[in-house]
């Protein structure tokens, strides 16, 4: 026992080491707008409810306190996930100790894992809900090995926390709920009853979370884009393959239609160690042991779940949204292992893959350094060298609701105006009233159709909004720095050259479309009070800098 204590304080050590290694990166846009929201001035309820329009508000309430007891730089915000992410490590000895005699080393392939790692040091409640999780289901084992109402009590309170942190918690919650109660129907049935009468009470606790939902679901299925593209089998390949993979790539942020590259490396560190982890899984999934094969089919019903909702369009299938199932996964799957597998086969594969991705780990640290940069600071850092003050004004049609790295007394003031925000929110102040009810409906095509061919901006309402966050406050002589993004750049486009190219507007070219009108109008405006000085790309952006000549 004394053995193991020091085993899993060395483990928690070195857990702590690999995350360490991103916590002074830059932060990337959701980082920056999970510090929006905990610091916004109208209230966290009011930006969820207002600006954000898809997350629960624990994490956002527990960022607002920490905010204010060490700070807002990006390695005091991040040390808030880290606690979390880092005490996955011992907690997933605790729990995994619980069931199995090789917990040791889902210990040690959590404190190593490159998904683990990376989500440790993000702003975001990607690491909370990890560990909610993992909570929820040491007191599930809990609760069957001792029958206890005590320990019922504490997986009903973490269980009604988790879709509070994460909006798609839910999922677990009802794969929880369907699996375990089957579990008891058919073989503890004495406890079904006082299973289901907690159940109803987090059902109760979770009627606020229902309503929030139901607000969410009714403003973005008017919004102009109201999903984001339909599922594909590649990107449940893709989750598949970030679990499991010594490395992980790009698109643990988003889904991607990219091919990989398969040679012996890729084979090596990526598809031998997938196989191997689905083995162990489909071997604790067939279990003799009911209660392991059911906390296997609990996990594997919530993947099911989150598949369907992406093939209905609700939610995106990406790695982070599922995170919180590997720690569990990794548990279950060791225990498949070491049952499928002779002892020294087993050690040797999971030794092999730990330090694979403890290598990993250092290199990949070094790759989202640089591209993290790259996002949102760049335009801050490019601010600063062209001398800009607060008399001037910064653009970003992409990142303006997350002003992180403008937050200072002396830098530009940023328009507030993010694109992807205002303009697919029939209710944003990009529409006026009018539009508002056409853009809601089925009728947004030929408005914004009609709107491109008009010799106007969009709206009266964004121009007054221009006119006043932007030409009233600049002073003569004085700047405005337009960054575009990345690909972004491609919607600096004659407003003459889009009514040639958009023949019709329609689902496929909308958001194009209506990013393109935008980007003229905001041009339109911009020259009517603004000379062009010159425009050049670096890194990321593509900057373009206008200088005011009237007063």
């Amino acid at each position: 026992m004394k053995k193991n204590i020091i085993l899993i304080l060395i483990l928690f050590i070195i857990a702590l080491g690999f995350r360490f290694l991103y916590m002074d990166n830059a932060l990337w846009y959701d980082e920056a707008c999970s510090w929006a929201t905990a610091t916004d001035n109208a209230g966290i309820m009011h930006n969820l409810l207002n600006v954000d329009l898809q997350h629960t508000p624990l994490y956002f309430v527990l960022l607002k306190f920490w905010i204010k007891i060490f700070g807002q730089s990006e390695t005091a915000m991040r040390s808030l996930s880290l606690i979390f992410g880092a005490l996955t490590v011992p907690f997933s000895y605790i729990v995994g100790n619980k069931i199995s005699k090789n917990a040791i080393f889902s210990s040690m392939v959590c404190a190593v894992s490159p998904l683990l790692v990376l989500f440790s040091s993000e702003v975001r409640m990607y690491s909370l809900v990890v560990f909610l999780v993992l909570l929820s289901i040491n007191f599930l084992i809990d609760y069957e090995q001792k029958g206890d109402k005590k320990s019922l009590l504490k997986l009903i309170g973490i269980n009604i926390l988790i879709p509070y942190t994460f909006v798609g918690g839910i999922l677990y919650n009802l794969s929880l709920i369907i699996c375990y109660s089957v579990y008891l129907l058919k073989n503890k049935k004495d406890k079904f009853k006082q299973y289901l009468n907690f159940e109803i009470i987090e059902f109760l606790f979770l009627i606020p979370y229902f309503i929030l939902i139901s607000h969410y679901a009714k403003l973005r299925s008017i919004f102009v884009i109201s999903h984001e593209g339909i599922l594909k089998f590649a990107h449940v390949i893709d989750a598949i393959r970030n679990f499991f993979g010594a490395t992980i790539e790009t698109n643990i942020y988003w889904v991607s239609d990219g091919s990989y590259n398969i040679n012996f490396k890729f084979a090596l560190l990526v598809i031998i160690p997938c196989i191997y982890f689905i083995i162990g899984f489909i071997k604790s999934l067939k279990s003799e042991n009911k209660f392991i094969k059911t906390l296997s089919t609990i996990l594997l019903c919530n993947f099911i779940f989150a598949v369907i909702f992406a093939v209905f369009k609700v939610n995106v299938f990406t790695s982070r949204y599922i995170l919180y199932l590997l720690p569990p996964v990794i548990m279950l799957s060791v225990i498949g292992l070491s049952e499928k597998f002779s002892v020294k086969h087993f050690k040797t594969f999971l030794i092999l893959f730990i330090l694979a991705c403890g290598v990993f780990n250092v290199q990949n640290s070094f790759v989202m350094r640089k591209n993290k940069s790259l996002a949102l600071e760049s335009p801050a850092i490019e601010s600063d060298e062209l001398g800009l003050s607060t008399d001037d004004i910064v653009i970003l049609p992409f990142g303006a609701d997350a002003p992180y790295y403008f937050r200072s007394l002396t830098r530009p003031r940023v328009f507030n105006s993010d694109f992807h925000k205002t303009a697919r929110n029939p209710y944003g102040l990009y529409y006026d009233s009018g539009d508002s009810k056409t853009m809601a409906g089925k009728g947004k095509y030929k408005l914004i159709f009609d709107k491109i061919n008009e010799d106007k901006v969009f709206s009266q309402k964004y121009f007054d909004y221009f006119t006043q966050n932007v030409t009233a406050i600049v002073p003569k002589g004085r700047y405005v720095l337009l960054a575009m993004y990345d690909t972004d750049n491609n919607a600096i486009i004659d407003i003459n050259m889009l009514r040639k190219q958009i023949k019709e507007v329609n689902e496929k070219n909308i958001l194009d479309s209506l990013f393109k009108k935008y980007m003229c109008d905001t041009i339109a405006m911009l020259n009517m009070d603004f000379i062009f000085l010159k425009s050049y790309k670096k890194d990321n952006f593509t900057y373009y800098i206008f200088q005011k000549i009237t007063e």
